[in-house]
């Protein structure tokens, strides 16, 4: 039973884990976007120009 719990906690923790492997935390301009990376267009990331928050 002990076995069981620590292999659900284990697959928890590696899930949540992985689907926050693509926040940044760029600089934000002052529309609330910026220009992505060499690096980040490289890893297909983004592309050119994108926003964060909501344009008023």
């Amino acid at each position: 039973m002990k076995k069981g719990f620590i292999i659900i906690l284990s697959l928890v923790m590696l899930v949540g884990v992985s689907s926050s492997a693509y926040a940044h935390s760029g600089r934000l301009d002052k529309n609330g976007g910026h220009n992505c990376s060499a690096k980040s267009i490289k890893k297909g990331l983004c592309t050119g120009y994108h926003y964060h928050k909501k344009r008023s």
